[in-house]
């Protein structure tokens, strides 16, 4: 394969979490440029089992940012959460607010908004977390007490490699949250209602629908603090998607849409898990920003449990695809115009975890067809046509006036795929080709 594709691969190591016993035993990170030189990503996979505090007060980062609680249990986040967080988040110190989780949640944080604390208050079943930053660096600031007065203290990552990173030892400058309640807990033991989750249809934003965020699918103790609308677009009770992909697909799932599911998004990212042999899309490529595939383990806990053989194709073209096999816990980057596809899941002995993770609020697909009229310009010889598809104009197949949740009723069946004779199929097209 050509350097400049293989550099696009990471194989995901596992880490082990030594001395930090309210984590699972391991997970894997993928570190943006520490990783992969010129990423603009960085996110973690992780698993929290006990109550504790990740980080004990406000920093802010020159990126944006999205965080992700979920329940542990792989396809149904949902089912498998049982869990309470409090995250204070504001455009200044003297501006923060408490924002209470106690359900299957992403919040997006804008660059330069302060966030912290953030305190895992109860985990009746463990927590995923995923910190999901979009640079490439986990850099942040804090703004300390020191003998001199107040100064801003820029966090690199890469010092808090070997200790907590968001502990600087620094006395934070006084905060306050607007709408702090005092309340330190609001839930009990199995209190939230995964029956009572939101579905796609009603998180939609448009057109003509309002997001349906800090949703109560559980039953408080107590009212949570109120959210100003600003904060509380934000803050988005993740939807259940009940889908027909089939059992290489199970349901429910996960998925966070971007700016159909909120407003001003810009994430578009699934928490898929697949079970066996499928072969998925064709010969495509995005516009403007990165796309990240994740492969790993289908159970967090134990990211580097995979055993998996997956063929992904990556080249200049469709006539000039490569390939690569995958056969470890791995993330690709995707930057702009590079064609990829199909992604060919040949062995399955054990379900994954894959997440296409797309930093943008919409997420579109450019093709090429052959076009059945090459003389219709007098300008240019248009021997190709390129087709766009997204989330954004893409309807029902069965009703064209609802918008497609990519439901899978309308995929065709991979349940039992006989790559044999797909590759046979294939070598003879490119003989005829030839």
């Amino acid at each position: 394969m050509q350097e400049k594709y293989e550099k696009l691969f990471h194989e995901l190591k596992t880490e082990e979490n030594v001395g930090r016993s309210w984590l699972s035993t391991e997970q894997v990170y993928f570190r943006g440029t520490r990783d992969m030189p010129g990423a603009t990503m960085h996110c973690g996979f992780q698993v929290i089992t006990k109550p504790v505090e990740l980080f004990d007060q406000p920093v802010f980062r020159p990126c944006n940012a999205h965080m992700v609680f979920f329940g542990a249990g792989f396809p149904d986040v949902f089912k498998s959460f049982d869990a309470e967080i409090h995250l204070y988040m504001g455009k200044s110190l003297d501006d923060m607010e408490k924002i209470v989780i106690t359900e299957p949640t992403i919040v997006k944080i804008p660059k330069g908004w302060w966030h912290g604390p953030l305190r895992i208050v109860r985990t009746g079943k463990p927590l995923f977390f995923q910190n999901v930053l979009f640079a490439g660096e986990a850099d942040c600031v804090q703004l300390a007490e020191g003998e001199d007065g107040l100064r801003y203290h820029y966090l690199r990552e890469i010092d808090g490699a070997e200790g907590d990173f968001f502990r600087s030892g620094l006395k934070c400058a006084p905060w306050r949250a607007v709408n702090e309640d005092g309340v330190e807990i609001y839930t009990e033991d199995g209190s939230y209602d995964d029956t009572k989750a939101p579905d796609s249809q009603g998180c939609v934003v448009r057109p003509g629908y309002v997001t349906n965020t800090y949703t109560e699918a559980s039953a408080l103790l107590t009212a949570k603090p109120p959210l100003r609308p600003e904060t509380a677009k934000m803050v988005l009770a993740v939807p259940r998607e009940e889908t027909k992909w089939g059992p290489w697909c199970p349901s429910p799932q996960a998925y966070f849409r971007g700016d159909i599911y909120m407003e001003d998004s810009y994430y578009n990212v699934g928490f898929q898990v697949f079970t066996a042999a499928n072969n998925m899309e064709e010969p495509h490529f995005h516009q403007a920003v990165d796309e990240y595939i994740f492969f790993l383990s289908a159970d967090p806990t134990k990211p580097g449990d995979f055993d998996a053989e997956i063929e992904f194709m990556i080249g200049d073209d469709p006539d000039h695809m490569e390939s690569r096999m995958i056969t470890k816990p791995t993330v690709v980057r995707l930057p702009p115009n590079v064609w990829h596809c199909p992604i060919k899941f040949r062995q399955m002995k054990k379900p994954l975890i894959f997440q296409a993770a797309f930093l943008n609020g919409t997420w579109g697909t450019i093709t090429r067809k052959e076009n059945p009229d090459p003389d219709a310009s007098a300008l240019f010889d248009r021997h190709y046509r390129y087709d766009y598809m997204g989330d954004n104009v893409r309807f029902c197949k069965f009703n064209r006036q609802k918008r497609c949740n990519i439901c899978g009723a309308c995929f065709p069946k991979m349940d039992e795929i006989d790559f044999d004779r797909l590759d046979e199929e294939e070598r003879r097209a490119k003989e005829q080709q030839d």
